[in-house]
């Protein structure tokens, strides 16, 4: 009884609500231009957007954003481009008040890269910021309101890298859920000077509802003042629609994700290791107690962590439908050690002993 009842209570913990499509937390924002996410809200591009082609080496890629977060005690992706190739491609997110922009790219043997960066105390809660990020030869520039606020030298993008799926509101292969307001998005395949972003962002800030400026080289870019609906217009009209889904997803959450892709040295990704190896201890121990009535002490260990491996396998296969929850190898091998901890450190003779003693047990 105490076997069925402990692996129910994991897996209520770790599944309920078992609710394979959840509503999708976007709402129109009252009185004004833009789009609100509440945790767990998703908008996508209906099609992929296209890369312009390349005319010259200087050519580069610019976004801007218009974004109001609510908080700045949390995290979130708000803005990423997604193709199946290369899934994590371009993220732009926030963690606690800094901005964390990474690209992922192929060297030349096909290896896979990451480069990043991150402006520190580049949000404030409930402010509105405009935020203009450039790409060139020469680096990254990002600007707050017009006014630069860091160059980075090293880190370089083309058009190609803006291409494919937009996602706003979350990462397109893991729940990174975002929490504020976008109130407008343009993306450009060339290197806007500083000139142009002062006056963008005047035009941004003075007239929200007007036409983008300079529709010749903008890619896509939405203004989010349809107000009602489920579809977001491009203007200028090249670029994809963008659709509010009814229910949230997480476009192509991944199965069982390795342990070197979750790996983040943060206090949040150790304490999700630690809560993992408690929440299984009294699974292990209750199930090392139980074989012990008929197995051997090292066998009774065995069965214990094996059956608290398996139901944690069977777990993250079925958190891959649960849009909130993740599904990696590293929950599965931190469950076993707990489930195995739990069976090597009850004292199995003694309680069985005890047991038997109050008749729960024959003798």
């Amino acid at each position: 009884m105490l076997c069925v009842i402990a692996v129910f209570a994991v897996l209520f913990g770790t599944l309920w609500p078992f609710n394979p499509f959840p509503a999708n937390n976007v709402q129109w924002v009252p009185e004004a231009n833009g789009i609100r996410f509440g945790r767990g809200g998703l908008v996508h591009s209906q099609s992929d957007l296209q890369a312009a082609a390349t005319t010259g080496a200087a050519q580069g890629v610019s976004l801007e954003l218009l974004v109001r977060p609510l908080r700045v005690d949390s995290g979130g992706t708000i803005l990423s481009f997604y193709d199946r190739g290369n899934p994590r491609k371009l993220m732009v997110r926030q963690w606690t008040d800094g901005l964390l922009v990474t690209h992922d790219w192929f060297d030349k043997q096909g290896r896979k890269r990451t480069t990043k960066f991150d402006v520190d105390h580049a949000f404030r809660a409930e402010r509105m910021l405009q935020l203009t990020m450039t790409f060139g030869p020469n680096g990254a520039v990002v600007y707050r309101n017009g006014a630069q606020a860091q160059l980075f030298r090293r880190f370089t993008l083309g058009p190609s890298d803006v291409s494919g799926q937009i996602v706003l509101g979350t990462s397109a292969v893991d729940f990174r859920p975002w929490q504020g307001e976008v109130g407008g998005l343009a993306i450009y395949s060339q290197e806007l000077t500083a000139a142009e972003v002062a006056r963008h962002y005047a035009d941004w800030t003075a007239v929200p509802s007007a036409v983008l400026p300079d529709p010749n080289y903008a890619l896509a870019g939405y203004l989010f003042h349809e107000h009602q609906g489920r579809v977001i217009h491009s203007d200028p009209g090249r670029g994809p629609d963008l659709i509010i889904p009814r229910s949230f997803d997480v476009p192509d959450k991944e199965m069982l994700t390795s342990p070197v892709k979750e790996f983040e040295p943060t206090r949040i990704y150790f304490n999700d290791v630690i809560v993992n190896i408690l929440g299984f201890m009294p699974l292990g121990a209750i199930l090392c107690v139980y074989f012990s009535l008929m197995r051997s002490r090292s066998r009774s260990i065995l069965y214990a962590t094996l059956i608290g491996g398996v139901l944690s396998l069977a777990i993250e296969v079925l958190q891959t439908y649960i849009p909130s929850r993740g599904s990696g190898m590293t929950d599965i091998m931190t469950n076993t050690a707990g489930a195995l901890l739990g069976a090597a450190i009850v004292p199995a003779d003694l309680v069985r002993d005890m047991l038997r003693a109050i008749k729960i047990v024959p003798g």
